[in-house]
């Protein structure tokens, strides 16, 4: 499909540049509305605040400060920076994405809110530009957006019902975000779509992969755990490991040497080349399911405890229950990666995504581009 002629299309998503997940969503979401539009920008953003003491205290949330540049060493702040310079589109300009814009910005002909969790208001780096009011309605849709949680807590709700208005054609990630835009502005016509790294194939994400300048001489497990990882699950993957003759990786242990500050196409080729991965992680289940490595799915434990349903909806969606650690223990036909199921439901879901795409880019084009709803 060749890109629509003139058309420019803004992304706004979380623009973080410590996240190995959400870098490569912002790289499948442009790929794919590059299908659609002569240019796709994504929309750098960041926090403003007219208090010091605040501005200070959102930084040091998102690892922008130096005290959270100390924890993460500089060459891997480097290979993100790397990345985007070389595979995403950014805008010249960062605007503050809690401050409100009178006008469109970027000039763009469609705006798109996604993917991650660009709707989830308790999360220090959303807010108000995510919900694209600085544009027309006609001109806006959202993108797999998620919410992030199950329900939106009511100190919230008119914020969320605000915005949501804004946004002419929604889809989100979860069907818990479906029933969200339901209960608050009580629309039927949401949909879900499968996060944008799911509709790129095995090689196009391999295209984009690279090796790490260290590599294990044995064949190894990965460990990506965004939450707690305790010692009794420790314990239990390194008593598999030692009896399977297998190494451990964990990317997030900040005392490695090799793989803490790993880039994304690092990240990506560290999958792909796995006997295992063992993971809490949205993004890391998805790669080794793309990649059809064997995968074991763990709750996730600590501060963000909450977030299991978006594992639970990949999980139902394409076969994977039996990949889930109960009671912390894996499966024992954890090394049958047979995704064949989930391959076949993935080639329909990626019809979706093109009719939902089709439905906002060719129905709605000439009242996008003249401003009438």
């Amino acid at each position: 499909m060749n890109g629509g002629d003139n058309v420019k299309v803004g992304i706004v998503t979380i623009y973080d540049n410590k996240n190995l997940g959400n870098r490569l969503q912002n790289y499948a979401l442009q790929t794919i509305l590059r299908g659609y539009a002569c240019s796709v920008v994504t929309i750098k953003n960041k926090p403003f605040s007219n208090s010091l003491f605040q501005r200070i205290k959102v930084r040091i949330n998102i690892g922008d400060s130096i005290i959270c540049n100390h924890f993460i060493k500089r060459y891997r702040k480097e290979k993100f920076l790397r990345f985007n310079k070389k595979y995403i589109s950014m805008s010249k300009r960062c605007y503050y994405y809690n401050q409100e814009y009178n006008s469109k910005i970027e000039d763009c002909d469609f705006y798109c809110a996604g993917s991650d969790q660009v709707w989830n208001p308790q999360l220090v780096n959303t807010g108000k530009l995510h919900f694209l009011g600085f544009s027309p309605q006609n001109c806006n849709f959202s993108y797999a957006a998620s919410f992030g949680t199950n329900a939106i807590n009511d100190e919230y709700v008119d914020e969320v019902r605000c915005g949501l208005n804004n946004i002419k054609y929604i889809s989100v990630r979860e069907e818990e975000g479906r029933e969200i835009v339901r209960k608050i502005i009580g629309r039927i016509d949401a949909e879900t779509l499968i996060d944008p790294t799911l509709y790129l194939s095995h090689n196009e994400w391999n295209e984009i992969s690279v090796k790490p300048s260290k590599m294990p001489v044995k064949p190894y497990i990965v460990l990506y755990f965004l939450g707690e990882l305790n010692g009794r699950r420790r314990g239990k993957i390194i008593n598999m490991a030692l009896k399977k003759g297998l190494e451990i990786i964990d990317v997030l242990d900040k005392s490695s040497r090799y793989y803490n500050d790993i880039g994304p196409s690092e990240f990506l080729y560290l999958i792909k080349n796995a006997s295992l991965v063992c993971t809490d992680s949205f993004h890391a289940s998805v790669f080794s399911f793309i990649f059809e490595v064997p995968l074991a799915i763990f709750d996730r434990e600590g501060q963000h405890s909450n977030m299991g349903g978006r594992l639970t909806n990949l999980a139902e969606k394409f076969g994977l229950q039996r990949c889930f650690a109960k009671n912390d223990t894996i499966p024992d036909d954890v090394w049958n990666a047979d995704y064949s199921f989930g391959k076949e439901i993935l080639k329909d879901e990626r019809k979706k995504v093109d009719k939902f795409l089709n439905k906002v880019f060719y129905t709605n084009a000439d009242s996008a581009k003249n401003g009438i709803d």
